[in-house]
């Protein structure tokens, strides 16, 4: 039962365990009063004794120990913020007393961290001691659009002279799509945020504040946050169910549930066996998550591992709750602190720290807990220790020569095992079950990978790896591309125009003309028609083989050269028919293929599949491209770029500089240092390919239905948007034989009168998608009764949001306006990933087909 005594140590380990109490709650009251001393020796740092061997039953669980970022923290602290982007990247949020707070993403694919929001800068903020923005305590919340949601509280009065009010706490959301974060504002002044959770599908934020815990909700602008009515238990979060209704503990433990659908609340019981659970226990804060279907949640508290299961979905006057009994039974004093999540193989997982009574050391130990929800069972997975214990300095010391503070919260067992000592703040698993926990003095990431769930990796997933790898040669490479950018600036500032030979194959169609690119790149796009011969003599010319060259082009590359003309080549280097053209380029950037640029094995048959010209010539492509703008930059200059259309002032901005203004007179961006650029969208064309590797399966599933369709002897009709689809659709002996490529831009009425006779009713359609599901598009679908595969960046609009009628929806990782590099100074977004995306899924879902 929930209240039942847990057991009671004996009389010297109850001493014992009391006395490490004491310290624990002393190094909390240390740093509340601002102290930088050390913990006493009861935390941990006991004598040095012989080394012991484990005694048998004490399992341990290494974890790979990451230090996070030290300038981002100050004391070693950081509390309930941990999550998974859809990614796979880690987010973790920091706390740093007195001054500011961050948001710092991990890689775990290159192991390494950045900031990605300082609560003070995005929120334009300087105060300082009570005033500031010291936490980022909210449980973070990823949206299905990928954005994280977080909020910033308020920390500790550090001494006697800190007298600030604390204004209030921020929302703040950061979209890896794009590299940017945002502030939603300040839900309720003088309340710090606790908890945030967006209902992205109906355009909803909840918010619970602190310290007094009102449930708030707002919509995603930031705007009209209103109190939905009753106090919250200390610490509670929202949940959000399958039917769209939000759920919160309240200040008596009972049940809120909101309905956006009605606007109305209500507060009811939750019952256990028949009785009212209720708890008075001021550390009694509740930790809880879905469940799979998302009409249940599984509950446990801080101070009591019992797993609780709520039925969300029931509607009588009370809700009824079972109870699966304690996830962790050994040791006394449980505390368990955010500390449990569903993980990706359907159980749950929790970790919960224990006095050590194994008569094995001292302090704490903390254990991973399972519930396996096939057979109802509980397993104490055994004890979180460090398999890297030199990951941290131990030794290192201050100014003063004494050693750093704050470095306390772990221990060494009698076999020297690292282990966390004071307190975990977070545990997650992610979409792969790997599971992560975080823990203070020092604040560190802990990552386990025994539950991991080993999955085929099959021909999409390595046409991803294969894209992944791409990106990091080219980062390698980064120089390469500088030099020949500094080329190219210095004769486009001298008057000379970017450019395409031929525009034919898919390089040139994806450098031009598209969002967040240079407004004036292509030989029929000066920004002015009197260039005079001299200017037009520094132009640069492009060329990009992603297949053999059309009669002629030689003889037109050298006319080009012959005039003053500088030439970039893309493509395979190797390749018989490319062997003249490569020679009389000034540049080549290799796509690393001869006469064959099939880049993966399949799974079935060994054979290579997916094609890689076009993927690696856009890659290289846009690099290149934005190390041109940052060398622009260092010369004080910064070209006009364009603002997407899907923007309503998308075409205004366009005619303001289009055929009128090299570069811009109304903005002022900093030079960038060499590189900086093209590393930036190197970063940022990864969340499309790691977002389209964790969609495999819906990529196998894709080919599937394709191939089947194909076995019934009927063509597929790939529908696309945007620019380079229709130089690759159709256009090898991989698709030649049954894809039959149709543009269909909705807003032109004319290509949806062609859609219609083109296109027979029932047909199979794979859809190579831009922003959401244009409704007009979704009718046609609809009246043609179309089985629809569709691929899609997001859109912010709720009616363009792909429903479930559809057979598939593939997320292909970019945000609204599809450009995804943030450049402070610039007021729009540079470079598009649309097209990489489009491409890469479309290739990874031929590999799949193994068709040839």
């Amino acid at each position: 039962m929930i209240d039942s005594q847990r057991r009671q140590p004996a009389a010297a380990v109850a001493n014992r365990s009391a006395a490490k109490r004491w310290c624990g709650w002393m190094c909390c009251l240390l740093m509340v009063a601002g102290s930088s001393a050390n913990c006493p020796a009861l935390c941990g740092q006991e004598p040095s004794q012989e080394t012991q061997a484990r005694p048998e039953g004490l399992k341990y669980l290494p974890a790979k120990a990451h230090y996070i970022l030290p300038e981002t923290h100050n004391n070693q602290s950081g509390y309930f913020s941990l999550c998974e982007g859809l990614d796979g990247s880690v987010y973790v949020g920091t706390t740093r007393y007195g001054e500011n707070s961050h948001l710092v993403e991990f890689d775990p694919h290159r192991q390494s961290q950045q900031v990605v929001i300082d609560t003070h800068k995005l929120c334009g903020l300087t105060a300082t001691g009570y005033a500031a923005q010291a936490k980022i305590h909210t449980r973070n919340f990823v949206g299905r659009s990928g954005k994280i949601y977080v909020g910033s509280k308020q920390g500790y009065r550090m001494d006697e002279s800190d007298t600030a009010d604390y204004p209030g706490g921020y929302v703040m959301v950061y979209d890896p799509r794009t590299g940017s974060a945002e502030n939603l504002g300040m839900p309720l002044a003088g309340q710090g945020v606790i908890d945030v959770a967006a209902d992205e599908a109906r355009g909803l934020i909840y918010v619970v504040t602190c310290e007094d815990q009102h449930w708030m909700i707002g919509d995603l602008a930031g705007a009209n946050y209103r109190e939905l009515g009753p106090l919250l238990t200390p610490y509670a979060s929202t949940l959000i169910d399958a039917g769209g209704r939000a759920h919160a503990i309240t200040h008596d433990f009972q049940l809120a549930s909101y309905d956006p659908a009605t606007d109305k609340i209500s507060i009811r019981p939750i019952q256990i066996d028949g009785t009212t659970w209720t708890r008075a226990d001021d550390h009694s804060i509740p930790t809880w998550v879905l469940a799979g279907d998302a009409k249940r949640a599984y509950l446990i508290l801080l101070n009591d591992p019992t797993l609780l299961e709520i039925d969300l979905a029931e509607n009588g006057a009370t809700v009824t709750a079972v109870s699966h009994g304690e996830m962790v039974v050994q040791g006394n004093h449980p505390d368990s602190r955010c500390g449990l999540d569903l993980g990706a193989d359907g159980n749950v997982y929790a970790i919960v720290r224990t006095d050590n009574e194994t008569g094995f050391g001292s302090g704490y130990l903390h254990h991973i807990a399972r519930f396996v929800t096939a057979s109802g069972t509980m397993e104490d997975l055994g004890v979180l220790t460090v398999e890297n214990p030199d990951y941290f300095d131990w030794e290192a010391t201050g100014p003063d020569g004494k050693r750093v503070p704050w470095t306390h919260g772990f221990h060494r067992l009698p076999d020297d095992t690292l282990t966390p000592l004071h307190a975990h703040m977070a545990l997650m698993a992610t979409a792969d079950n790997t599971l992560y926990v975080t823990v203070i003095y020092p604040f560190t990431l802990l990552r386990l990978d025994q539950f991991r769930i080993e999955r085929p990796v099959g021909a999409a997933e390595r046409m991803m790896d294969w894209a992944l790898e791409l990106t990091r040669r080219a980062e390698q490479n980064l120089a390469a591309y500088t030099e020949v950018a500094e080329i190219m600036a210095e004769r486009h500032e001298r008057g000379g125009l970017i450019g395409f030979p031929f525009e034919q194959q898919a390089l040139a169609q994806d450098l031009w003309g598209r969002s967040g690119g240079m407004i004036h790149i292509g030989f029929s796009r000066p920004w002015t028609d009197k260039r005079t011969p001299q200017q037009q003599s520094f132009d640069v010319g492009i060329v990009g083989y992603d297949r053999p060259p059309d009669t002629g082009h030689l003889e037109t590359l050298r006319q080009f050269k012959q005039r003053g003309g500088y030439l970039v080549g893309f493509g395979p280097q190797r390749h018989d028919s490319l062997r003249e053209i490569v020679a009389i380029c000034d540049a080549w950037f290799d796509t690393g293929f001869g006469h064959q640029d099939l880049v993966v094995p399949t799974s079935n048959s060994g054979n290579p599949a997916g094609h890689g010209n076009v993927v690696a010539n856009a890659i290289h492509g846009a690099t290149l491209i934005a190390e041109v703008v940052g060398a622009l930059t260092r010369r004080g200059r910064m070209p006009t770029m364009w603002k997407g259309y899907a923007y309503e002032d998308g075409r205004a901005w366009g005619d303001k500089y289009f055929g009128k203004l090299q570069f811009h007179d109304d903005f002022t961006v900093q030079p960038l240092a060499a590189g900086q650029l093209g590393a930036r969208f190197l970063k940022q064309i990864r969340y499309p390919i790691r977002r389209l590797r964790a969609q495999s399966t819906q990529l196998r599933g894709t080919a599937q239905l394709l191939t089947d369709e194909i076995a019934a002897d009927r063509n597929v009709f790939v529908v696309w948007q945007g620019h380079m689809p229709p130089t690759y659709i159709g256009q090898r002996s991989t698709d030649a034989d049954w894809a039959i490529a149709v543009e269909l831009h909705p807003f032109l009425p004319q290509q949806v009168d062609q859609y219609r006779d083109k296109v027979p009713d029932g047909a199979l359609v794979l859809s190579l998608g831009y922003h959401g599901l244009d409704p007009i598009q979704a009718n046609v679908w609809r009246e043609k009764k179309h089985r629809v595969i569709h691929l899609c960046g997001g859109h912010p609009s709720v009616e363009w949001q792909p429903g479930p009628e559809w057979l598939q929806r593939i997320d292909l990782g970019f945000a609204f306006g599809d450009a995804c590099v943030t450049l402070e100074g610039y007021p729009i977004r540079l470079f598009a990933p649309s097209g990489i995306a489009q491409s890469l899924a479309y290739e990874a879902i031929l590999a799949e087909m193994s068709i040839e």
